[in-house]
């Protein structure tokens, strides 16, 4: 009886404050189910691909992840180096670093087909002929063993399905002295919407159990009716928090990273506020000055920090015993 008076709580309170996909939105991957691309000619479909792609380069290019998240960097360690993006999404991100930056050669790895096809119909289309996308999960990367410089990854680690294999196969694929660069959002991250497709309200976690929130999520999905068919969530696996999501805290990945003894920390700013986080107002400008102590501490920081934002080097085993 209580799960059920909380799921109809949340169900209420997400209600509050509802939002709707639109189907030409190109920040979203559920595009790809909509019927504008599903029923659609090779051609228009590929239209479709390349304007995705651009629009991730045109935000890079705006404002790189680098800018935002790893100022400090000399863009010349980049020069003629591999890089691999882990969660590439459409390819632009990595078709943009490898004209800025001068990396020699690019990699970009995601889940779906659909995703490797557009990266490399955006490669060829902006001339850019150094760089491959792949299909295949962070958990069994398809490379061989000290393959890549860098590695980058930007707002992927909360979905995947096994964290810790995901960071123990990038150490695998980096050369020693590899670096690899991250920021994702931890689980109670009170500036993270994580019902985007169905509500703007942020911090239900805070509150709700993840069981809860996912039956509230299913119940609007099937009050929506086929109209939310394409971007209604998959039947929930065990592994998932929230669909789609892994439910990584600060502490869980502390954790993790603990455990690997092969990663030498260079940097982990935890005090981002990133400002991609759809609260773009005068409000959460606000929000961040105000977050930004509670964020800083123990405990507070699981619901204040936005993003764990690291970088690590592989540890060169053979260096350290000599």
């Amino acid at each position: 009886m209580l799960e059920k008076v909380s799921k109809s709580l949340a169900v209420n309170i997400i209600k509050l404050y509802p939002s709707y996909p639109n189907e030409n939105d190109l920040r979203i991957s559920e595009i790809f189910r909509h019927d504008n691309y599903t029923r659609v000619s090779i051609e228009q479909q590929n239209q479709i691909k390349l304007n995705s792609a651009m629009f991730r380069y045109n935000q890079e290019k705006q404002k790189s992840f680098f800018d935002i998240f790893f100022p400090y960097m000399q863009f010349n360690e980049f020069y003629d180096k591999k890089i691999l993006d882990l969660g590439c999404f459409t390819g632009g991100k990595l078709v943009f670093w490898m004209q800025r930056y001068g990396f020699r050669e690019g990699r970009g790895i995601d889940i779906s087909p659909v995703f490797a096809d557009a990266g490399n119909i955006f490669a060829k289309k902006m001339g850019v002929k150094n760089v491959i996308f792949d299909t295949g999960f962070g958990e069994n990367l398809p490379y061989a063993s000290n393959s890549f410089d860098f590695i980058v990854s930007y707002d992927v680690f909360e979905h995947v399905q096994n964290l810790e294999q995901v960071m123990q196969e990038c150490c695998r694929v980096l050369k020693p002295g590899g670096k690899i660069l991250f920021a994702f959002p931890p689980y109670f991250a009170l500036g993270e919407e994580h019902f985007t497709l169905i509500t703007k309200m942020i911090g239900l976690q805070w509150f709700f159990s993840g069981k809860t929130l996912t039956k509230a999520y299913n119940e609007i999905i099937a009050e929506r009716g086929k109209e939310a068919d394409w971007y209604a969530p998959g039947k929930t696996q065990e592994w998932e928090k929230l669909p789609a999501l892994n439910g990584t805290t600060v502490a869980d990945f502390r954790h993790i990273i603990a455990k690997n003894k092969r990663w030498k920390i260079l940097y982990c700013n935890k005090n981002t506020f990133a400002h991609r986080t759809g609260l773009n107002s005068r409000l959460l400008r606000f929000m961040r000055i105000l977050i930004k102590i509670p964020a800083s501490l123990p405990i507070f920081e699981e619901f204040f920090l936005s993003r764990i934002c690291c970088s690590f080097e592989k540890i060169d085993v053979n260096s350290v015993g000599s």
